[in-house]
């Protein structure tokens, strides 16, 4: 295979044109398992999947329960937002007509405010009455208008019939979501708080194993390769023999299957907070030697996440190049996918044209382009290219949905 440099060269290469194909051909097989999965495994209520695609590897980097950026979606497929949110809400109980946004406390963020105010938007056009409250007031106190009445939430005499968490709860699960009995959406112990990526990728795993036998192809096609270890303390160094341990043998085993594939590019990891998001606690590593010689920038870069909470685990990552660009700008860009339930509504393209096709897109200075899904999730098409946009976008859905799966099963496991 040649050094993979656009589209139109990585499209020609066996991997791409096997995984895609295969995909495709099997497309209602894979919808059969899909109905047979969601039946022992609801989704959780919303999710966006973050995906890179080489080409010759396409999957999911993260998977985000509690999703923003909705004021990036599509605004010409409302309707297919609103079936999707009536499906879900329909599936918890059919008698539940008021809904309580908990959005995350950095209100002066406008970008957040608008993704809350575009959220908030498609519940109502669904037929539901919604109110939004932040958990905290500015002062960092609990929310005076919420109230833990009788094991109800109420806010500001609102009686809600489920609470929608779009607060990761990463400074914690406050006890006023203790004993409450309206559903919690999703389960408040999926929250940072007691979530690990670690775990989600070993529920990926597991449902990957599955897929791949289903069509009888290499399942790391379709899987970022995974390492964790203990604690560790980057400013202090502690954890860090364990660290280099790991990161040795991951990029040991990305390097033989670049070897098998004869991929002409070189490995490298991604090291992330095993907790948190918003692009933060994150660090790209191409050699254990930039690993030994960590500077004081990357040090504190990875010492806290998100709310200055500090970092004390990591997941590292298998690397995957994002070799799909748009044209005519040629920006660097990568697919996030959306979800309401299992069923898919569509997505956008973070683009960065700073970045490489090796770098984290989710930074400062990224911008976004909505997928023009429409029906290409559901009706992908044997007489068309393999890697048109119908098939392609369907094959980011089918991607998407693994991930959706594994979330299924982290929150099936839960202890009550």
């Amino acid at each position: 295979m040649k050094n993979i440099k656009s589209i139109a060269e990585y499209t020609k290469s066996f991997a791409n044109e096997n995984l895609h194909s295969v995909i495709i051909k099997n497309h209602m097989n894979i919808e059969a398992w899909f109905r047979k999965q969601w039946i022992k495994y609801p989704a959780p209520f919303y999710t966006s999947i973050d995906l890179r695609n080489s080409g010759y590897k396409i999957a999911p980097v993260d998977t985000n329960l509690f999703p923003a950026g909705f004021n990036n979606l599509d605004s010409d497929l409302d309707f297919l937002y609103i079936a999707a949110v009536q499906h879900a809400l329909e599936r918890i109980s059919p008698t539940l007509t008021k809904v309580l946004i908990i959005s995350e406390n950095h209100t002066r963020n406008k970008f957040y405010l608008s993704s809350i105010d575009s959220l908030s938007n498609i519940i109502r056009k669904a037929g539901y009455e919604v109110k939004v409250s932040s958990m905290l007031n500015s002062d960092g106190n609990i929310n005076e208008l919420l109230v833990n009445k009788n094991n109800m939430l109420t806010y500001d005499g609102f009686i809600p019939d489920a609470i929608l968490l779009n607060n990761d709860l990463s400074d914690g699960i406050p006890d006023i979501l203790d004993n409450i009995t309206q559903p919690i959406l999703p389960d408040k112990n999926l929250g940072w708080t007691k979530r690990s990526k670690t775990i989600h990728f070993e529920y990926y795993t597991d449902v990957i194993n599955n897929f791949s036998r289903l069509l009888e192809i290499d399942s790391w096609l379709l899987e970022p390769l995974f390492r964790n270890c203990g604690e560790i303390d980057f400013k202090t160094k502690q954890g860090e023999d364990c660290l280099v341990h790991h990161a040795s043998r991951l990029l040991t085993l990305i390097q033989e299957k670049y070897k098998e594939y004869d991929i002409q590019e070189d490995p490298y990891i991604m090291i992330k907070a095993d907790s948190g998001t918003y692009g933060m606690g994150i660090m790209k590593v191409k050699s254990i030697d930039e690993l030994l010689n960590l500077n004081r920038k990357q040090r504190t870069k990875m010492l806290k996440t998100k709310g200055g909470n500090k970092v004390d685990k990591v997941i590292l990552q298998e690397g995957i190049y994002s070799n799909e660009k748009l044209k005519p700008s040629n920006h660097v860009a990568e697919p996030v996918i959306y979800s309401f339930g299992s069923n898919l509504v569509g997505g956008f393209y973070r683009l960065h044209d700073s970045k490489s096709n090796s770098e984290n897109l989710n930074s400062p200075g990224m911008t976004f382009l909505p997928i023009p899904f429409k029906d290409a999730c559901i009706n992908p098409s044997d007489s068309e290219t393999i890697y048109s946009d119908t098939n392609k976008f369907y094959i980011y859905g089918v991607i998407a949905r693994l991930a959706i799966l594994a979330a299924s099963k982290e929150l099936y496991n839960i202890e009550p």
